[in-house]
């Protein structure tokens, strides 16, 4: 059985639409892979909004209640450093339960491998319980790229981290037998 909360983030990928989704291109040549605007995920962002957008048009139709998912926001956490995942997802606590912690998302372009690596390391913390992350009981790290330039063996894999992957061939999430 799928996790709901992993098959909605699928489905609001699969409902980006390409012409939002990749304003600042949907791939770094080599040499800006190894530039800061790169490791600040630079192109990523219009991917990132377009993401939001969707994710918002299914909240507005309660489709995450639907899932049994409840209530829930994308908002700040309160005990992070600097740097956090792109996106961070809220249970909001009902019935007098406390809000809680259901997901941290984060996209990189399958071009910034620089960018997939840090992403894994981070979320990776955020997973982990007090003191040492805020625990989220969800990371899912998203790839997006051309399915025909993933490596044979497929992406790297980090502990508690779901991986997903985007192929803008497609544009659709596939399976690359994982």
């Amino acid at each position: 059985m799928t996790d709901p909360f992993l098959q909605l983030v699928i489905d609001i990928l699969n409902l980006t639409h390409p012409r939002f989704a990749s304003a600042h291109g949907l791939a770094y040549t080599p040499a800006e892979a190894e530039e800061p605007p790169a490791a600040r995920k630079v192109r990523e962002r219009p991917f990132l909004m377009e993401f939001y957008h969707e994710f918002r048009r299914l909240w507005d139709q309660a489709e995450p209640i639907r899932r049994g998912l409840g209530h829930i926001v994308i908002q700040a956490e309160p005990h992070a450093d600097w740097r956090t995942p792109d996106l961070l997802i809220w249970r909001l606590g009902e019935r007098g339960a406390p809000d809680m912690r259901l997901a941290a998302i984060s996209v990189a372009f399958l071009t910034n491998p620089n960018a997939i690596a840090a992403d894994h390391s981070l979320l990776a913390k955020f997973r982990h319980p007090f003191p040492d992350g805020p625990g989220y009981s969800r990371a899912i790290s998203v790839v997006v790229g051309r399915r025909s330039e993933l490596p044979p063996e497929g992406l790297p894999g980090t502990d508690g981290v779901t991986g997903v992957f985007f192929d803008t061939q497609k544009w659709e999430v596939i399976d690359w037998g994982r």
